[in-house]
């Protein structure tokens, strides 16, 4: 009976230790590990913002391909993560060289991913057939032309 205790007990303290440090890999697992999660110094902080940001990047990824559970993460998860802009601004006064290190990573990335979020959000056709030539100042003279015609129609 003495043994069964011990066994009991140890798996119970190498299961704890072992998902301890398991990584999230969808919404319902970063709120189970992050949710309000006060975290101690910018190194803590960066880790976790990098696991949650792999999450949100995977999200991405399978709702583009279809996946209906990443869909609806995609959704939620934003929301989940804006729960930590407060201690964002707060590490990033802190430590400002490791904070844009981190963003020029996550700014690759999306860019990366940007097709694929303007189709969950369904924008991916909004800007085909625009010309990314044309400068504001072309945009502007366009503008003034069509206000000036308008101007002598109305006339």
């Amino acid at each position: 009976m003495k043994k069964v205790l011990l066994f009991a007990v140890s798996a119970l303290i190498i299961f704890g230790l072992s998902s301890c440090d398991k990584k999230a890999k969808n919404l319902d697992d970063l709120k189970k590990k992050y949710d309000k999660k006060e975290f101690k110094d910018c190194d803590e902080f960066l880790v976790a913002s990098q696991e949650m940001m792999d999450v949100y990047f995977a999200t991405i990824e399978k709702a583009a391909d279809g996946d209906e559970n990443a869909k609806t993460d995609f959704e939620g998860i934003e929301e989940f993560l804006g729960q930590f802009d407060e201690q964002h601004e707060k590490f990033a006064e802190e430590c400002p060289e490791k904070f844009e290190e981190f963003e020029k990573k996550l700014e690759s990335k999306m860019e990366e991913l940007m097709p694929k979020i303007m189709k969950l959000y369904g924008l991916d056709g909004l800007f085909d057939g625009m010309d990314d030539d044309m400068d504001w100042d072309q945009d502007y003279d366009l503008e003034d032309s069509i206000d000036e015609v308008a101007e002598e129609i109305t006339e």
